[in-house]
């Protein structure tokens, strides 16, 4: 098999590469969802306590005009984010059927690695996968925060805020938020991911470090970033 890869132009270290960026994203991806739901840490952790102090303070008020304009604004940019993954994925459909004139491009490229047609094809198609997992994870972002608008309206009135009623709604609404924030930032990070797996076109070595290097990125923004440490009251501008 490994021979028949070789006779094609796939080599061992690109077959090494793409397995070193599969693993390091599941296994960052299991790591997140590890820190969340045992030590409920990160980013999204504490924008998810966020969202239950909005949805427990919205409950006390009437006009709910302020509210439905958030949602809105989140289904904008994940639609903005959707559409945006659409454009791209017809560019790198249409890169397929050009791949020997880039191919004649890459070889003017200093430090790029010569590609075969196939491997030319295998990278273009991990990058269609990478963006269809991207769009579908928008796209069901976009429902859910869909179906938090509807759920809003169903709502008591803030004469009844104190009822249980009105308090397992309010959680209800800040969990269905929160469960399409994740899946948004899923779709980010498969954004970051993408980058990295451009970085393949030019050589494998070089793709390894791109994938290592997201990896790092992404960790020190959701646990070690400032942004974190103003939402958890430790640090002001």
């Amino acid at each position: 098999m490994l021979e028949t890869l070789n006779q094609i132009g796939i080599s061992y270290l690109d077959l090494i590469a793409l397995f070193w960026f599969v693993i390091l994203w599941i296994s960052y991806v299991r790591f997140t969802r590890y820190k969340f739901y045992t030590h409920k840490v990160g980013l999204l952790a504490e924008m998810n306590s966020v969202r239950m102090e909005w949805a427990l303070e919205l409950i006390r008020r009437d006009n709910r005009i302020m509210d439905s304009q958030v949602l809105n604004g989140l289904i904008r940019k994940e639609t903005f984010f959707a559409s945006t993954t659409m454009l791209i994925l017809a560019s790198s459909l249409a890169l397929i059927g050009v791949g020997d004139d880039v191919l004649k491009l890459f070889h003017n490229i200093p430090f790029a690695q010569s590609t075969s047609k196939v491997l030319w094809e295998l990278k273009v198609l991990v990058l269609i996968i990478i963006f269809m997992f991207a769009f579908f994870k928008f796209t069901w972002s976009i429902r859910q925060h869909s179906y938090c608008s509807t759920f809003l309206g169903s709502i008591p009135p803030a004469k009844e805020s104190e009822s249980e009623v009105s308090k397992v709604k309010a959680k209800q609404l800040a969990d269905l938020s929160s469960l399409a924030a994740n899946h948004f930032n899923d779709g980010l990070r498969a954004y970051y991911f993408a980058l990295a797996e451009l970085s393949w076109f030019f050589h494998p070595l070089v793709f390894m470090l791109a994938t290592t290097w997201v990896v790092i990125i992404l960790y020190r923004r959701e646990y070690h970033s400032k942004a974190l440490a103003i939402l958890k009251g430790n640090k002001s501008l």
